[in-house]
């Protein structure tokens, strides 16, 4: 069926229930596909076909589950429940910021700390596994929070892998997404009166977050092993 789905917030008529609905086929809409759709039945929902003597739903046993046809202004219809000719609306009563599991609420982000030791592109995978990738800290307010979490939770002596590095340019440090970061203070660790971080370019192109620098980042070598911090989307 191809295409990501899309979301959208279906609007309450009559006392219907608020749900966000996910089309499987976002172009379905548009090339005025049928989609397949489990409901309820109203007299102000249900189509009545000009062609047809009465109104929908006219199939009686043959026609145990609902659809809409753009042929009918998308109006409730039925029809044998083994068509395969439609596509599937899915519904997900929003949860309204709270965090599938294993993750928790951290601020805004869903975060989940794996404790196995991994090389950062190992991280990657670990994470894309339980639904997310490597945390993104690009607002100071929201990287302190996350700082309190780890710091209560008494991870410490420890480092993290998070989701930055300049692997695709050298010197150009980006988050996962490819959004620019933020460098110096107040992010990045310092060595008292050396160099800032990050050095040793073209050696160490991973970004981790490490307690021995007050969980400022730092670079280091992407082979080496560390816990990691998972972020995904609330739901």
């Amino acid at each position: 069926m191809g295409g990501v789905g899309k979301s959208f917030d279906a609007a309450p008529m009559n006392g219907a229930v608020d749900l966000t609905i996910t089309v499987v086929d976002p172009l379905a809409l548009r090339n005025k596909l049928t989609l397949v759709l489990i409901v309820g039945s109203s007299a102000l929902y249900v189509a009545n076909a000009p062609v047809k003597a009465g109104r929908e739903p006219d199939s009686g046993t043959a026609g145990n589950c609902a659809v809409i046809y753009p042929t009918q202004n998308w109006a409730f219809a039925d029809d044998d429940c083994g068509t395969k000719r439609g596509y599937p609306i899915c519904s997900r009563t929003p949860l309204h910021g709270h965090c599938g599991q294993p993750f928790v609420l951290v601020g805004t982000q869903c975060v989940h700390v794996i404790q196995a030791g991994s090389t950062w592109a190992a991280a990657r995978t670990l994470c894309g596994l339980l639904g997310g990738d490597l945390i993104i800290l690009d607002d100071c307010h929201q990287y302190r929070k996350v700082y309190l979490y780890l710091t209560e939770k008494g991870y410490k002596p420890v480092t993290f892998w998070i989701g930055g590095s300049d692997l695709a340019v050298e010197g150009q440090w980006r988050w996962i997404d490819g959004s620019p970061m933020a460098m110096g203070v107040p992010y990045w660790g310092n060595t008292g009166a050396g160099a800032p971080e990050p050095n040793n370019p073209g050696v160490e192109n991973c970004m981790e977050l490490s307690s021995a620098w007050m969980y400022r980042f730092s670079n280091t070598l992407c082979n080496n092993t560390r816990r990691v911090v998972c972020e995904t989307h609330p739901l």
